[in-house]
């Protein structure tokens, strides 16, 4: 999520991104300085501790928040929303006949990059895992084969639900091409 980003950003820490398992993550975090590192399924690892996901200490912190802060969780959150932006989220997954290499997807992507998707500017393709569509509002389309099925996953971020649908169907539509 690009909240992470923006949270970075206000207290002037940096983040790196890892191509999609926790072993990139935990590989990452014993060779350099991290504080934190998480993945879209909730695995959570943090400086000093298993370097694997710890939903139980994830938990024990979030406890640990609420208790010190005197704000219910649902206050925390709203708080992150107000100073941060929304975020809204969502993934899709597209059942495939047959598995496609991820190199091929990519290289297709990349090369038919559009000016905009969604009324909003492309400002950035990354292809560290799949193909990432960076908006200039902040809003992101990640299309990605799975490691583990023959499946094609489209994921979208924006600030609105509308903007995440939208996402979406342009990224369904481009998958489609692509297989």
């Amino acid at each position: 999520t690009r909240m992470i980003d923006r949270l970075a950003q206000a207290y002037d820490l940096p983040v790196y991104e890892t191509p999609v398992g926790f072993n990139y993550i935990a590989n990452y975090m014993l060779k350099e300085d991290i504080l934190i590192g998480g993945e879209e399924s909730g695995g959570i690892s943090f400086r000093g501790h298993i370097p694997e996901g710890d939903g139980a200490l994830m938990a024990l912190l979030l406890i640990e928040m609420v208790a010190t802060s005197g704000a219910s969780l649902y206050e925390l959150v709203e708080d992150l929303v107000n100073k941060y932006g929304p975020v809204h989220y969502q993934r899709t997954d597209l059942r495939l006949s047959h598995p496609i290499a991820k190199e091929q997807m990519s290289r297709q992507l990349t090369e038919e990059t559009p000016p905009e998707i969604g009324g909003e500017k492309v400002i950035e393709v990354q292809s560290l895992d799949g193909v990432k569509f960076i908006l200039e509002d902040d809003s992101w389309l990640l299309i990605r084969p799975s490691g583990t099925e023959p499946v094609l996953r489209v994921y979208a971020e924006g600030r609105t639900p509308e903007m995440v649908q939208e996402l979406l169907k342009f990224g369904e539509e481009v998958a489609a091409g692509t297989t």
